[in-house]
């Protein structure tokens, strides 16, 4: 079983979106200013978008844990 490249991209998109909500909602609650959560939540899910999608690569790659079937 193989995971298309396209699989994990839309994994990762999907993933970020809610982390994202989630680090705009954590910051906005700590800081009360809209800007600074906006401007945290998109490096946050630029950032983390391109490390989750270089992980589900890297673990495509290895065969442990899969079973054919």
């Amino acid at each position: 079983m193989k995971v298309t490249k396209a699989r994990s991209l839309t994994k990762s998109i999907s993933y970020r979106f809610f982390g994202t909500l989630a680090s705009f909602g954590i910051t906005y609650a700590i800081t009360h200013k809209g800007n600074l959560a906006a401007l945290a939540a998109g490096l946050d899910i630029v950032i983390k978008l391109c490390i989750y999608y270089l992980h589900e690569r890297v673990w495509n790659r290895v065969k442990w844990g899969r079973e054919e079937g």
